[in-house]
């Protein structure tokens, strides 16, 4: 009788032990951290240039790199040939029309430029270059020029683009004594070239 009573008393302990058991472990044991999400590349905000390295779209699209900061306020034609985005644009040298340049070096006397350029616009890539051509044909120097680069505002430190009214670039303005003579705005007409406008603006005008 006593043994069985020890043997039941053994077995009330076991069992007690093994209820005991699982709750000690879930006591000492804590749930594991919840894994932190790999970071993901954000977009930029909506009008503003990406920078290098960015991936563009929600599962990773194109590379695009960074947009180059445009040349601001007065330029000199050494900057605007040492400016990466347009190097290659100097490669082939733009030969302008013989007579044009025969016309404007005639009428060129006392004239001064004032150039409104932006190294963002494709067609001051395009006009901007040829004009320095043309200014090497006609014998227009340097100190005859006043460059100033622009953003997409199109508004400069000195106020020169509203002073003048200037709404697109480039924008070659020809001065005589502080007075236009005449411009030529954006891009040439169809069938014309840079240096004929030019010829045409500093023609006299009886």
């Amino acid at each position: 009788m006593v043994f069985g009573r020890f043997h039941t008393a053994l077995t009330v302990l076991a069992l007690s032990g093994m209820l005991v058991l699982p709750s000690a472990c879930a006591t000492k044991s804590r749930p594991g951290a919840a894994p932190v999400p790999a970071p993901q590349p954000s977009e930029p905000a909506a009008g503003s240039p990406p920078v290098a390295g960015t991936v563009l779209g929600a599962g990773g699209g194109a590379y695009r790199p960074a947009t180059p900061v445009p040349l601001l306020g007065h330029v000199t034609r050494n900057e605007l040939r040492a400016y990466a985005a347009w190097q290659p644009i100097f490669v082939e040298p733009y030969v302008p029309d013989a007579s044009a340049i025969a016309a404007i070096k005639a009428n060129a006397g006392g004239v001064t430029v004032l150039l409104i350029v932006a190294t963002w616009c494709p067609d001051s890539k395009r006009e901007v270059p040829r004009f320095f051509a043309i200014m090497d044909g006609a014998g227009i120097g340097e100190s005859q020029l006043t460059m100033v680069g622009v953003d997409r505002t199109k508004k400069d430190a000195e106020g020169l683009t509203e002073k003048w009214s200037v709404t697109r670039v480039p924008t070659f303005i020809f001065l005589r004594n502080g007075q236009e003579v005449g411009r030529v705005v954006e891009r040439t007409p169809a069938g014309a070239t840079l240096e004929s406008e030019i010829a045409r603006v500093l023609a006299p005008r009886f």
